[in-house]
């Protein structure tokens, strides 16, 4: 099942290397973590060369950075209650429980099993782990649901892989679930584009740009399917996003590196250190607080996917219901992976008039599909305005 998700998402792998990355600079929970899991090695980035392994040195100080700003934001945030969105297999749990915090974290079903064994066997069980998409509120809202008191909803190298659909989604699902329960939501998400060129900047010797370009097209090689803008063009059209959501934005400058204990900088020269202190001033992390607490709440739909098919000769039809997402992609990757291993398919036609949303996820797994059976054999019937505003937005209408 996890090939499958990670044919259907493909920065499943990246948490694996971030685990991977924490341990190799002398993270102990790290370490406690990956030795439970027995995941293999994953490379930071593809090649071999001096640049990429000046890239990795880069690289960890960046992944050991946004591992202990975020800590921080959490425990200045103040509230005992963290929901770890996109939790990934970072130790975030263990150093915030060994400090008296309730740990909730959401992601894909295959991470969340994972992660239920190790706090099984590391945690007492005491950490919960829960399935999470971020677009399905009612994800959202079930894994909060046995909090009491405000909640800090952490957030970490998810954002920039979302596009704007993707995003307003997330972005309103937080938002209700803080309207509800109270706290805030802190990230280093919407900047984290800036504090890995500092990094680059100051390792590489002034050849930053060099640097983002290679880290950006291994994330366009490994996750993009079709061609589309970036979904903001400042930071301050973020703000006014988030604002217009509902939220109120703080954006607080990346200052005390000396109280992180960061082993990754301290292993730089003097020169570089600085560089980075001073340079990271000029960069945020982001808190967010709801404007208005709800007067009353409605619980989401809680949003399964419903496949049904008929295979007519060469003729696949394909009807879907309900929402296509990173939760349910897989499962209609395995039925499709199915049909194709014992039945010709030719022409498929995918009828959509009952889905609700799909997410980039369901996108792979349609783009899939068109590729199998090429040009001008897929049809989409019934498309309404949501997916079709997904699709465009995505690039993806142009296979369709």
């Amino acid at each position: 099942m996890n090939e499958l998700y990670e044919a259907t998402n493909p920065i499943f792998n990246t948490a694996k290397m971030t685990l991977n990355l924490l341990t190799s600079v002398g993270n102990t929970d790290a370490a406690e973590f990956s030795k439970v899991l027995g995941f293999e090695k994953q490379p930071h980035v593809e090649g071999q060369s001096a640049e990429i392994e000046l890239l990795g040195k880069i690289g960890a100080v960046t992944i050991e950075l946004r591992y202990a700003l975020a800590n921080r934001m959490i425990e200045q945030a103040g509230n005992k209650n963290v929901l770890d969105l996109a939790c990934g297999y970072t130790p975030k749990a263990k150093y915030l429980m060994d400090k008296g915090y309730n740990y909730v974290g959401g992601d894909l079903p295959a991470v969340a099993e994972d992660m239920t064994r190790v706090s099984r066997e590391l945690l007492d069980s005491k950490a919960k782990y829960c399935v999470v998409d971020v677009t399905n509120g009612a994800s959202i809202e079930k894994a909060a649901e046995g909090f009491a008191g405000p909640i800090t909803v952490d957030c970490e190298g998810l954002m920039s892989y979302l596009d704007k659909n993707e995003i307003t989604a997330a972005v309103n699902n937080i938002a209700t679930l803080l309207r509800k329960h109270g706290g805030c939501w802190v990230t280093t998400d919407f900047e984290s584009d800036s504090y890995f060129f500092v990094i680059a900047q100051a390792v590489s010797g002034g050849a930053g740009s060099r640097f983002s370009e290679i880290v950006q097209s291994q994330v366009i090689n490994k996750t993009a399917d079709a061609a589309h803008a970036p979904v903001f063009k400042s930071l301050d059209e973020k703000a006014e996003f988030l604002e217009s959501l509902g939220l109120s934005v703080e954006r607080r400058p990346i200052t005390g590196l000396e109280t992180l204990g960061l082993r990754t900088l301290y292993a730089l020269t003097a020169e570089q250190r600085a560089a980075i202190t001073a340079a990271l001033e000029k960069v945020n992390v982001w808190i967010m607080t709801p404007k208005t607490a709800a007067e009353t709440y409605t619980a989401v739909n809680d949003g399964g996917l419903g496949i049904g098919e008929r295979l007519d000769g060469e003729k696949l039809t394909v009807a879907l219901t309900g929402r296509l997402d990173s939760i349910s992609a897989p499962e209609l990757l395995g039925r499709f992976r199915d049909i194709i291993s014992k039945s010709t398919v030719g022409k498929i036609t995918l009828d959509l008039t009952n889905l609700e949303y799909t997410s980039s996820a369901g996108l792979r797994v349609m783009l899939m599909m068109y590729k199998h059976v090429g040009q001008g054999n897929m049809t989409l019937l019934g498309v309404n305005d949501t997916v079709a505003d997904v699709l465009k937005t995505t690039g993806f209408s142009e296979f369709f």
